[in-house]
Protein backbone atom coordinates (compact mmCIF):
# COMPACT_ATOMS: atom_id res chain seq x y z
CA UNK A 1 0.00 0.00 0.00
CA UNK A 2 1.65 3.52 -1.18
CA UNK A 3 2.18 5.61 1.74
CA UNK A 4 0.46 9.16 1.10
CA UNK A 5 1.58 12.61 1.88
CA UNK A 6 -0.30 15.95 2.61
CA UNK A 7 0.45 18.72 -0.81
CA UNK A 8 -1.98 21.01 0.20
CA UNK A 9 -4.17 21.96 3.06
CA UNK A 10 -7.52 23.91 2.64
CA UNK A 11 -10.01 25.23 5.08
CA UNK A 12 -12.78 24.88 2.91
CA UNK A 13 -14.05 21.48 1.05
CA UNK A 14 -14.62 23.21 -2.19
CA UNK A 15 -10.94 24.38 -2.75
CA UNK A 16 -9.53 21.05 -1.74
CA UNK A 17 -12.27 19.25 -4.38
CA UNK A 18 -11.35 21.84 -7.36
CA UNK A 19 -7.23 20.90 -6.61
CA UNK A 20 -8.21 17.12 -5.95
CA UNK A 21 -10.00 17.50 -9.75
CA UNK A 22 -6.65 18.89 -10.85
CA UNK A 23 -4.66 16.19 -10.07
CA UNK A 24 -6.93 13.59 -10.82
CA UNK A 25 -6.97 14.91 -14.29
CA UNK A 26 -3.52 14.75 -14.51
CA UNK A 27 -3.31 10.42 -13.37
CA UNK A 28 -2.21 11.25 -9.94
CA UNK A 29 -4.67 9.44 -7.28
CA UNK A 30 -5.93 11.61 -4.60
CA UNK A 31 -7.17 11.09 -0.85
CA UNK A 32 -8.90 14.05 1.37
CA UNK A 33 -7.95 13.81 4.62
CA UNK A 34 -10.94 15.38 7.20
CA UNK A 35 -12.79 16.37 4.60
CA UNK A 36 -16.39 14.99 6.29
CA UNK A 37 -15.67 16.32 9.47
CA UNK A 38 -15.34 20.24 8.17
CA UNK A 39 -18.40 19.34 6.03
CA UNK A 40 -20.30 18.36 9.40
CA UNK A 41 -18.77 20.75 11.35
CA UNK A 42 -17.56 23.86 9.79
CA UNK A 43 -15.71 25.63 12.88
CA UNK A 44 -13.95 22.52 13.23
CA UNK A 45 -11.57 23.14 9.96
CA UNK A 46 -8.97 25.19 11.06
CA UNK A 47 -8.53 23.18 15.08
CA UNK A 48 -8.79 19.74 12.59
CA UNK A 49 -6.08 21.28 10.34
CA UNK A 50 -8.20 22.18 7.71
CA UNK A 51 -8.41 19.52 4.39
CA UNK A 52 -5.72 17.88 3.27
CA UNK A 53 -5.23 16.96 0.13
CA UNK A 54 -2.69 13.84 0.14
CA UNK A 55 -0.74 12.40 -2.82
CA UNK A 56 0.81 9.24 -3.01
CA UNK A 57 4.78 9.80 -2.16
CA UNK A 58 5.82 8.90 -5.27
CA UNK A 59 3.39 11.37 -7.16
CA UNK A 60 4.76 13.98 -4.84
CA UNK A 61 6.68 15.95 -7.67
CA UNK A 62 4.80 15.24 -10.14
CA UNK A 63 1.97 16.43 -7.99
CA UNK A 64 4.02 19.11 -7.12
CA UNK A 65 4.79 20.30 -10.77
CA UNK A 66 1.10 20.63 -11.30
CA UNK A 67 -0.02 22.71 -8.61
CA UNK A 68 2.68 25.06 -9.81
CA UNK A 69 1.14 25.23 -13.85
CA UNK A 70 -1.58 26.28 -11.95
CA UNK A 71 -0.11 28.87 -9.62
CA UNK A 72 1.47 30.69 -12.69
CA UNK A 73 -1.77 30.58 -14.42
CA UNK A 74 -1.05 27.72 -17.02
CA UNK A 75 -4.48 26.23 -16.92
CA UNK A 76 -6.10 29.42 -17.19
CA UNK A 77 -4.73 30.68 -20.34
CA UNK A 78 -5.31 27.22 -21.99
CA UNK A 79 -9.39 27.91 -21.34
CA UNK A 80 -8.86 31.38 -22.78
CA UNK A 81 -7.13 30.31 -25.16
CA UNK A 82 -9.82 27.80 -26.93
CA UNK A 83 -12.40 28.73 -29.71
CA UNK A 84 -16.06 29.43 -28.81
CA UNK A 85 -17.50 25.95 -29.69
CA UNK A 86 -21.01 27.25 -30.75
CA UNK A 87 -21.33 28.60 -34.09
CA UNK A 88 -24.51 29.29 -36.26
CA UNK A 89 -24.09 26.82 -39.21
CA UNK A 90 -26.19 29.39 -41.53
CA UNK A 91 -24.94 32.86 -40.14
CA UNK A 92 -21.34 32.17 -38.44
CA UNK A 93 -22.59 33.84 -35.35
CA UNK A 94 -22.03 32.67 -31.45
CA UNK A 95 -24.91 34.07 -29.54
CA UNK A 96 -27.89 32.21 -28.99
CA UNK A 97 -30.90 32.47 -26.83
CA UNK A 98 -33.78 30.28 -26.22
CA UNK A 99 -37.12 30.13 -27.51
CA UNK A 100 -40.11 31.02 -24.88
CA UNK A 101 -42.99 28.08 -25.06
CA UNK A 102 -45.73 30.79 -24.14
CA UNK A 103 -48.39 27.85 -24.49
CA UNK A 104 -46.57 26.29 -21.75
CA UNK A 105 -45.79 29.20 -19.68
CA UNK A 106 -49.43 30.12 -19.59
CA UNK A 107 -50.34 26.38 -18.69
CA UNK A 108 -47.47 26.45 -15.66
CA UNK A 109 -49.09 29.51 -14.46
CA UNK A 110 -52.80 27.87 -14.91
CA UNK A 111 -51.33 25.06 -12.72
CA UNK A 112 -50.08 27.24 -10.24
CA UNK A 113 -53.69 29.22 -9.73
CA UNK A 114 -55.52 26.12 -9.79
CA UNK A 115 -53.33 23.54 -7.46
CA UNK A 116 -50.65 25.99 -5.99
CA UNK A 117 -48.05 23.45 -7.19
CA UNK A 118 -46.34 24.55 -10.59
CA UNK A 119 -44.87 22.45 -13.26
CA UNK A 120 -42.03 24.48 -14.75
CA UNK A 121 -42.42 24.19 -18.77
CA UNK A 122 -39.77 22.75 -20.89
CA UNK A 123 -36.98 25.17 -22.43
CA UNK A 124 -37.23 25.96 -25.89
CA UNK A 125 -34.63 25.05 -28.46
CA UNK A 126 -31.53 26.86 -28.82
CA UNK A 127 -31.60 29.61 -32.07
CA UNK A 128 -29.04 32.27 -33.39
CA UNK A 129 -29.72 35.48 -32.05
CA UNK A 130 -28.29 36.72 -35.17
CA UNK A 131 -30.28 35.09 -37.87
CA UNK A 132 -32.81 33.07 -35.95
CA UNK A 133 -31.82 29.48 -37.28
CA UNK A 134 -32.63 26.54 -34.54
CA UNK A 135 -29.19 25.59 -33.69
CA UNK A 136 -28.65 21.93 -35.22
CA UNK A 137 -30.22 23.15 -38.40
CA UNK A 138 -28.83 24.61 -42.08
Amino acid sequence: MAEFVTLEVHTNPWDAHITRGLLESEGIPVLLQNEHQVWANWPFSLALGGVQVQVPASSLPRAQAVLARRNSGEYQQEVFDQPIAARCEACGGARFARDVNWPQVALALVTLCWSSVIFPPRRGPMKCMDCGTPAGET
